[in-house]
C-alpha cells in the first residue's frame, strides 16, 4: 500500500494490509490513492507492455485498505470499549461513506484532514501521533479479525448507534452536540446524528470549523486513545 500513497496517507498500518495485497500493489504499474473518495481509482502509467490490473486485484487491494483502516479507527478509538464499543466507532466510519459530507471510501473517512503539521483531523489518532507507536500485539489483532469481517460481511452491523455520523468521550461537552440530535450512549462515548433542522444546511465547509468525531474544534479539545479511551 505504500506505492502510490501520499506521505500524509501513510499512517495506515502497511503492515496489516496483508502482503498479498502489498504484493500487488508493488507489482502493477499503477498508482492508488485509496484514502481519497477523489484519487480512489487507479491512474496508470505510460508502459504498454503491462496489462492493467483486474478487477479481483483492485478488490483486494481496496479490501485490505478497508479492513486496515477500520481496524486502526476501531483500536485507537475505542480498545478498552469492549467490542460493542469497537462496533460502534465502526458504525460511525460506515454511516460517513453514505454521508455527502464526507469522503465515500472508509479510509477517507478515518483519515480525512489529515495533513503534515495539521492537528485538527477528524480522529485524533491520525494527527497526534498515536498511530506511530507500537501497538498491544492481542487487542490489535482482536481488532483487525473484527475489521476483516466487518468488512467482508461475515459480522453484521446492529445500527446500535442510531444512524450517527459523531461522538465524543463523556469527558467532554463539545458546543457542536448541541445542534445535533443524541442517538445514544455506548460505553464512554456519546453518538449523534444530523438533526432534522441541521441536515438539509449542512456542508462540507460548516463541518470542518464546527464538528469532528472526538469533539475538537476550535474552542474544544479532542480526546484521543491516550485519553482514557
Amino acid at each position: 500500500m505504500t506505492c502510490g500513497v501520499s506521505t500524509a496517507h501513510r499512517r495506515a498500518d502497511c503492515a496489516v494490509l496483508g502482503a498479498t495485497a502489498i504484493a500487488i500493489v508493488c507489482a502493477i504499474p499503477f498508482a492508488f490513492n485509496l484514502y481519497t473518495d477523489e484519487n480512489s481509482a487507479a491512474i496508470p502509467m505510460a508502459q504498454a507492455d503491462v496489462a492493467p490490473p483486474s478487477a479481483v486485484q483492485l478488490a483486494a487491494v481496496r479490501f485490505a485498505a478497508d479492513v486496515g483502516c477500520l481496524a486502526e479507527v476501531m483500536y485507537y478509538e475505542a480498545r478498552g470499549e469492549g467490542v460493542a464499543g469497537e462496533k460502534a466507532v465502526a458504525e460511525v466510519v460506515l454511516q460517513r461513506t453514505k454521508d455527502r459530507n464526507f469522503p465515500h471510501t472508509i479510509c477517507g473517512v478515518v483519515h480525512d484532514r489529515v495533513q503534515e503539521g495539521r492537528k485538527d483531523c477528524q480522529f485524533s489518532f491520525a494527527c497526534n501521533g498515536s498511530a506511530d507507536k507500537p501497538k498491544e500485539p492481542g487487542t490489535w489483532s482482536r481488532a483487525y479479525a473484527l475489521a476483516e469481517n466487518i468488512v467482508s460481511g461475515t459480522v453484521k452491523l446492529a445500527n446500535q448507534t442510531g444512524h450517527a455520523i459523531a461522538y465524543h468521550n463523556v469527558g467532554v461537552s463539545p458546543a457542536w452536540a448541541e445542534t445535533m440530535q443524541r442517538t445514544a450512549q455506548i460505553g464512554n462515548h456519546i453518538f449523534y446524528r444530523w438533526a432534522p433542522r441541521v441536515a438539509p444546511a449542512a456542508t462540507a465547509n460548516s463541518l470542518e470549523t464546527s464538528i469532528s468525531v472526538e469533539g475538537r474544534t476550535t474552542a474544544n479539545s479532542a480526546l484521543g486513545a491516550e485519553d482514557g479511551i
